[in-house]
């Protein structure tokens, strides 16, 4: 990755840099080709922890992000991905989050259902994601999500 958060901010690439494109994509530590959106959320977190009230601009920079959302295999992929990185990362206590914040009870009734419907498409459409092959079938990865503490069947919202 040439960029980081702040250089995302500065330049409105927020999106960009969520969806791992351009110069916001972080080669996997196995360097397979993927993403690693765990390494870019991580590194938006590191750059909020320092801000005043972080939680509120992590929602407010993922409802952006999540706006600009449609249905493409992509893009989905990406939701579910950053959606993963925020329990995973609430779950092990990193960086600022508390159990009782949940990125997606901050979202409007008309956002979570965007959320499910773009959820839906990808799994009707995973085979489209680059390296689907290789992967866990994606109900498995559901499966595995809401082991890392995600409340929520994202298939169902």
């Amino acid at each position: 990755m040439k960029g980081d958060f702040e250089q995302a901010l500065n330049n409105n690439e927020i999106i960009a840099y969520l969806k791992g494109e351009g110069d916001y994509f972080t080669p996997e530590e196995f360097n397979m080709g993927y993403h690693s959106f765990i390494m870019n959320f991580t590194g938006m977190m590191s750059y909020l922890k320092n801000k005043e009230h972080p939680y509120q601009l992590m929602v407010k920079y993922f409802r952006l992000y999540l706006s600009s959302l449609k249905e493409d295999a992509l893009d989905n992929w990406s939701l579910f991905n950053n959606i993963c990185c925020f329990y995973a990362l609430r779950k092990e206590k990193s960086f600022f989050f508390t159990e009782n914040e949940d990125l997606i009870d901050e979202l409007t009734t008309e956002e979570k259902k965007k959320i499910g419907v773009l959820c839906r498409y990808l799994k009707d459409n995973f085979d489209k994601v680059p390296g689907s092959a290789q992967m866990f079938p994606i109900e498995k990865q559901m499966k595995l999500e809401m082991e890392d503490g995600c409340p929520y069947n994202l298939f169902s919202l």
